[in-house]
């Protein structure tokens, strides 16, 4: 489900984020297993290990409840993005969402990313593209698809985020 009413949002929250994130995420009420085998709902957020014993098998959640986490998802991964090293050098609110979303997307895990975060922070935007989409994060967790025969990037969340940086626009 694509959010159509962001009456719920905050109002620190930019609206082209949250457009960006609910498109990549799928908003499921029923937890699942994300691509690591993390138990997850709404819209890509991590449950707490369940109690001994139990699981998230077949929990359910009501719309509002999505709805919040995904607010308090969404401002926990600015609020990370912004204590970042390279949070200042993105220089526009394009390369700042790009920022946000892989924070909410990879949180602790993008301190592995060395060459891509020097990059942001030389501001040499063509090789934050190259070394995104070079990753593994891009070739298994988040596919970016293939390059047709034009070289040109075919869609994707990889993709997408990585163009963001490369052109410091939507």
């Amino acid at each position: 489900m694509t959010i159509t009413d962001f009456s719920f949002l905050d109002s620190r929250i930019p609206q082209r984020l949250a457009i960006d994130i609910d498109t990549a995420e799928a908003d499921k009420l029923v937890c699942y297993k994300d691509s690591l085998g993390n138990w997850t709902g709404g819209r890509g957020h991590l449950m707490p290990p369940a109690a001994p014993g139990r699981s998230w098998e077949g929990f359910t959640i009501v719309q509002s409840t999505s709805d919040r986490w995904f607010c308090q998802d969404l401002l926990n991964a600015m609020a990370l993005a912004q204590k970042w090293a390279e949070f200042p050098k993105c220089d526009t609110e394009a390369r700042q969402n790009a920022l946000y979303e892989i924070a909410f997307n990879m949180g602790g895990k993008w301190g592995q990313f060395i060459h891509t975060r020097a990059a942001i922070e030389a501001q040499d935007w063509a090789e934050v593209k190259k070394q995104l989409l070079d990753s593994l994060w891009a070739r298994q967790i988040q596919p970016h698809g293939l390059v047709d025969a034009d070289g040109n990037d075919l869609p994707g969340r990889a993709t997408r985020i990585a163009n963001q940086f490369l052109k410091g626009e939507y």
